[in-house]
C-alpha cells in the first residue's frame, strides 16, 4: 500500500512539473505527461522509479476514465449527421492505411500481428491536437473544420473497434478471418443492444431523479453508471475502455450531459494525466535510438499516407479536391488512440514491446508538424490546380446531375439503406429478447414445480414482447412508406422486388416466432406453424400493441433529441417553434393530397356526412378548386369532381382511405411526411399554412381546457396531435382535457398562429 501511494506521489508530483513547463513553452500538455512518465519509469536510472507491477494498474485505471470523459464528447447525432462524409473518408482510410502500415511493417521485418496493428494505428488521428490547432489557426468556422470533426468521430469509433478486437485476440492469442467477423458481429451486437436500451432508459431515469441530483450525487450515479458498464463490458468478453466509452457516449445524449462533463472533468483530468504518465513509463530510449530510421519512415507513411487516403475518401464522398485536402492535411497526424491500443496489445502480448515506444515517438513528432501540414494544404491545391488541365478539372470539383435514372437510384438507396437499417435494428432487438428468454426464461420453466403452467407464462409472455418490435418490423413507416410508394407507382418492373423485400420481412418474423414456440415446446413442426400463424392473426392486428410500440418509439426519439428540443423550444425566449425532425410525430405523420375524379359517388356529399376523421383517423387541410385554396373547410362543406383534397393522418389510415374509394386517388409521389410538408410549406411564399409545436407551462390558460372549449376552433385551426408522457395522440377527440407539459401540434394560418403567443396561452419552458 505504501509502494502505491509512493508511485502516485511520483506520477502527480512529475506530472505537474512538466505539464507546467509544457505550458511555459505553448507545448502540448501530453507531451509533458510523457516525458514525466519516461523520467518516472523504470528505464531512467537516476530518480526514484515506480513499480513496475503497478505501471499496468495505473494505466487500466487512467484508460477508464480518459474513454468515460471523450465519449462524453462523442455525438451519436454527429455521426448520423456527417455520416456519408465521414464514413466513407474513413472506409477509405480503413483500406489504404491498413494496406500501407501492413506492407511497412513486413518490408521492416515485423511479425504479421505488429504489422497489422500498424495499419489500424496509421488510421486514428489526434481530436485534441486538432482541436489546439484550428484554434490557434482561428479555423473553427471553416467548412472543412466540420468535416474534419465528423471523421474523428468515425475514427473513435474504428478505434473502439480494434481495442475490442485486439481485446479478443489478446485471449485467443490467434488471427482467423471468421474469428474476426465473428468479434465484429459480436461487437455490433452489444453495441446496439446497448445504444438502443440505454437512450431508451438512461435519459428517463435521470430526468426522473432530476430534482435530487445536486453535484455530489450526479457524479455518484455517473461514476456508478460508468464502472458498472465497465464491470458488464468486461463480463461479456469486451474491454473495460469501450464500457466505459459507451457509458459516457449514453450519457452525452442527455439533458445532463453539460452539468456532468462539469463534474467529472477533474476526475477525468486527473486520471488521464496519470494514462499518460504511464504511457511514459513504457518508452524504452535504448529501442528508440536502435530503430529511429524505422520511426522516421513511419513519421512520413502516417503523415503522407493521411493526407492522400483522407484527401481521397472526402473527394469521393463529394467535396470538392480544395475541402478534400484540407481534411486531409489537417488529419496528418499519429492520436492518443494509437498508443492506447499499443500499450493494450503489449500488455495482452499480442505486440512487440518494440512497436510501443515507435508509436509515441511518431505521435509526438506529428503533433509538432500537424499545424505545418494544415498551412500547407492550400498552397498544395493551388499548385495542382495550376497543373491539372482545365478539362480534367472535374476531378477537382463535385459535378451535379438532374438525370432522371440518378434521382430514381437515389430514391432505390435511400429505401435500401432505411429498409436494411430499420430489418437489422429490429433484429437485433428480437435476438436479444430471444436469447435471454432462452437462457434465463428456459432454466427456470424446466425447475422446480409447475413447470407447464411457467412455460405457458414464459412463452407467452416472450411472444408478446417481441409482438411489440416484430409487428413494425413487417411495417413501412414514414419515409420508408413514402420511399417505397415512390418506387411501387413509378416503375412496374420495381414491384417484384419490393414485393420480395416484402415477403422477407415476413419471414423472419415468422422465423423468431417458430424459435421461440419450438424452443419451449416439442411439438411438430405443423403444428407450430399453426399456432404461429393464429399468434400473428390475433396480436399483430392489435391496436393497442402498436400504440405501445409507438409510445415507446416516441419515448427514444425524445430522450435522443432531448437536449436539442429544449433547446429548440427555448430559442429566442419562446415557446414555441416550427416543426422539426426531432419528434416522433414529425417523422410518422403524413401530408398526402387525393384528386376527386369525375363521376365519383363522394360528389355533392358535404364533409360532415363522409366524416373522414371519425372513420379513418384523416383530417382534412385544405381543398383546392379552380385554382383557390380553402383551407380547413368547415362540415358543410360539399365536393365537386376535380377537388384536391390534402389529407392528413398516419401512413396506415391515409392509405386504407385510398383503397376504400376507387375514385379518390392518393398521389403516392407527393406524400410526406410532416416535416418535409413544414418545410415545403416554409419556402413557399404564396402559402398560408404553417404546424408549429407548442408546450403547455405550468400557468398556460390551456391547462383544463378541452379542445372544443379552446378558441383554435374560431381561428380555423387544427390541433393535429399531442404528445403526453412520451406517447404520440394523433388527430386527439374535441374532448382530450391539456395538461401540463403536453407537447401540442398545431395547423393553421401562420399570421394566427404566431399570435396565440400574444394571448398568454404559452410561457417559457
Amino acid at each position: 500500500m505504501e509502494s502505491f501511494i509512493l508511485d502516485l506521489a511520483i506520477i502527480l508530483i512529475l506530472g505537474s512539473v512538466f505539464s507546467l513547463l509544457c505550458k511555459i513553452l505553448k507545448q502540448p500538455v501530453v507531451l509533458g505527461y510523457i516525458v514525466a512518465g519516461f523520467i518516472a519509469g523504470p528505464h531512467f536510472s537516476f530518480f526514484q522509479t515506480v513499480d513496475p507491477e503497478h505501471i499496468e494498474t495505473w494505466a487500466e485505471i487512467g484508460v477508464i476514465f480518459l474513454l468515460f470523459g471523450m465519449g462524453l464528447e462523442f455525438s451519436f447525432k454527429k455521426l448520423f449527421t456527417i455520416g456519408k462524409v465521414g464514413g466513407i473518408a474513413v472506409a477509405v482510410e480503413i483500406l489504404g492505411l491498413s494496406l500501407l502500415g501492413f506492407t511497412i511493417g513486413k518490408i521492416i521485418g515485423w511479425p504479421t500481428s505488429d504489422s497489422l496493428l500498424l495499419g489500424g494505428m496509421l488510421i486514428m488521428s489526434s481530436t485534441a491536437i486538432v482541436f489546439k490547432a484550428f484554434s490557434d489557426l482561428g479555423l473553427q468556422k471553416k467548412k472543412f473544420a466540420g468535416i474534419v470533426f465528423g471523421i474523428l468521430v468515425f475514427e473513435d469509433l474504428f478505434a473502439i473497434i480494434l481495442m475490442v478486437i485486439v481485446s479478443t485476440l489478446g485471449v485467443s492469442k490467434q488471427f482467423e478471418g471468421s474469428q474476426l467477423i465473428g468479434v465484429i458481429a459480436k461487437l455490433v451486437f452489444f453495441l446496439v443492444v446497448w445504444v438502443v436500451c440505454g437512450i431508451y432508459l438512461i435519459p428517463t431515469l435521470l430526468k426522473k431523479l432530476r430534482p435530487y441530483l445536486n453535484d455530489e450525487t450526479l457524479l455518484l450515479v455517473s461514476m456508478g453508471l460508468c464502472i458498472g458498464m465497465v464491470v458488464f463490458a468486461t463480463s461479456v468478453g469486451f474491454s473495460s475502455a469501450l464500457g466505459a466509452f459507451i457509458m459516457g457516449s449514453l450519457l452525452a445524449e442527455t439533458l445532463e450531459q453539460e452539468r456532468i462533463e462539469k463534474v467529472i472533468t477533474p476526475i477525468k483530468d486527473f486520471f488521464g494525466a496519470i494514462f499518460f504518465v504511464s504511457v511514459g513509463m513504457m518508452v524504452d530510449p535504448k529501442i528508440l535510438v536502435d530503430n529511429f530510421p524505422i520511426v522516421l519512415v513511419i513519421t512520413f507513411a502516417s503523415i503522407l499516407g493521411k493526407m492522400i487516403f483522407t484527401t481521397t475518401g472526402v473527394r469521393l464522398a463529394g467535396q470538392d479536391l480544395k475541402t478534400a485536402m484540407q481534411s486531409g492535411f489537417s488529419l496528418a497526424q499519429m492520436g492518443e488512440f494509437s498508443f492506447i491500443v499499443a500499450s493494450l496489445g503489449m500488455s495482452l502480448g499480442i505486440i512487440s514491446p518494440t512497436v510501443y515506444p515507435i508509436v509515441i515517438a511518431v505521435s509526438v513528432i506529428t503533433t509538432f508538424t500537424t499545424p505545418y501540414c494544415i498551412r500547407l494544404s492550400e498552397p498544395a491545391f493551388g499548385v495542382i490546380e495550376a497543373v491539372v488541365p482545365k478539362r480534367w478539372h472535374k476531378i477537382l470539383y463535385p459535378q451535379s446531375s438532374d438525370d432522371k435514372d440518378l434521382k430514381t437510384s437515389s430514391v432505390w438507396r435511400q429505401f435500401i439503406k432505411t429498409y436494411i437499417a430499420r430489418l437489422s435494428l429490429y433484429v437485433i432487438i428480437c435476438l436479444a429478447i430471444s436469447l435471454i428468454s432462452f437462457t434465463i426464461g428456459i432454466k427456470f420453466a424446466n425447475s422446480g414445480e409447475q413447470q407447464f403452467i411457467k412455460k405457458i407464462i414464459l412463452s407467452v409472455g416472450t411472444l408478446i414482447i417481441l409482438a411489440i418490435f416484430l409487428r413494425p418490423m413487417i411495417h413501412n413507416q414514414g419515409k420508408q412508406a413514402n420511399l417505397f410508394l415512390s418506387l411501387w407507382t413509378s416503375d412496374t418492373n420495381n414491384r417484384f422486388f419490393l414485393s420480395f423485400m416484402i415477403v422477407m420481412r415476413y419471414v423472419v418474423a415468422f422465423f423468431f416466432v417458430f424459435v421461440v414456440i419450438n424452443r419451449y415446446w416439442a411439438l411438430p413442426a405443423y403444428v407450430i406453424i399453426i399456432v404461429a400463424a393464429v399468434f400473428f392473426g390475433l396480436i399483430f392486428h392489435s391496436k393497442k400493441l402498436m400504440r405501445f410500440y409507438w409510445s415507446m418509439e416516441s419515448r427514444f426519439v425524445k430522450n435522443f433529441n432531448a437536449r436539442q428540443i429544449v433547446q429548440q423550444m427555448n430559442e429566442d425566449g419562446s415557446p414555441m417553434s416550427e416543426v422539426s425532425n426531432l419528434h416522433w410525430i414529425d417523422q410518422n405523420v403524413n401530408v398526402a393530397p387525393f384528386k376527386l375524379d369525375e363521376d365519383s359517388e363522394l360528389e355533392g356529399i358535404t364533409l360532415k356526412n363522409l366524416n373522414f376523421r371519425k372513420k379513418y383517423n384523416v383530417l382534412i387541410i385544405s381543398v383546392q378548386r379552380s385554382g383557390k385554396q380553402i383551407d380547413f373547410p368547415d362540415g358543410d362543406f360539399v365536393l365537386h369532381h376535380g377537388d384536391r383534397l390534402l389529407l392528413l393522418g398516419s401512413f396506415h389510415n391515409l392509405r386504407h382511405l385510398d383503397l376504400d374509394y376507387d375514385t379518390l386517388i392518393m398521389d403516392y409521389n407527393e406524400v410526406k411526411v410532416l416535416n418535409d410538408f413544414n418545410k415545403q410549406q416554409n419556402e413557399d411564399p404564396n402559402s398560408k399554412i404553417n404546424c408549429l409545436i407548442f408546450r403547455i407551462a405550468k400557468d398556460s390558460e390551456w391547462i383544463g381546457k378541452s379542445l372544443i372549449d379552446s378558441s383554435l376552433m374560431k381561428d380555423k385551426c387544427m390541433v393535429i396531435a399531442i404528445e403526453r408522457n412520451d406517447a404520440p395522440i394523433v388527430n386527439p377527440s374535441s374532448h382530450v382535457i391539456f395538461e401540463e407539459k403536453d407537447y401540442v401540434w398545431v395547423m393553421g394560418d401562420k399570421k394566427i398562429l404566431y399570435k396565440l403567443l400574444e394571448k398568454n396561452y404559452f410561457t417559457e419552458i
